[in-house]
């Protein structure tokens, strides 16, 4: 029988990792209305075997700082999905303006609207975007250092209902 093997995991999610935002979604055929949530999100970075010589797998302090940047960035925003297939989305005279394929529309000052490169406002591409931001955030090259080799970012409308995005391999080695 094989050694047992270790591997260390850090799981991040505080108070702090919060969102309220406004979307909708809409595809072919359909349009949620408008409506918001109070969004959180949380972390799980799984590593090696061993961790630091500084006790660490990875500083906790690094993780928080760039959440709380994250969500500072898109808290109190609408969430516009700027690849929308359905969605016609124009900017004009500091306005954001979406007109919807059964005729509806919206105007938003630009400033209230926070540009997202995903088709829909879902949990799930919210969950790839978060990923992408906090992945740059915490910088790859430091992950790859600290033997950190999957990232994990969860990412609550509600209690109960979560998406999570991973990937299990951040570099290739």
């Amino acid at each position: 029988m094989p050694p047992p093997t270790t591997s260390f995991e850090v799981y991040v999610s505080k108070d702090t990792f919060k969102f309220n935002a406004a979307h909708f979604v809409a595809f072919q055929g359909y349009r949620e209305r408008l409506h918001g949530h109070n969004y959180r999100i949380g972390v799980r970075l799984l590593g090696r075997r061993q961790i630091g010589a500084d006790g660490y797998l990875i500083d906790f302090g690094c993780v928080k700082d760039v959440c709380k940047k994250v969500c500072k960035r898109i808290n109190e925003h609408f969430l516009c999905p700027v690849h929308s297939d359905v969605l016609k989305i124009t900017t004009e005279n500091e306005s954001v303006r979406i007109e919807c394929a059964d005729g509806t529309y919206f105007v938003f000052p630009a400033a209230d609207c926070v540009m997202l490169p995903i088709f829909h406002a879902t949990a799930e591409e919210l969950a790839i975007y978060l990923y992408a931001e906090i992945l740059n955030g915490l910088n790859a090259d430091y992950l790859q250092k600290r033997g950190i080799h999957t990232m994990e970012i969860a990412v609550a409308e509600a209690i109960g209902q979560e998406a999570t995005r991973g990937v299990c391999r951040l570099y290739w080695s």
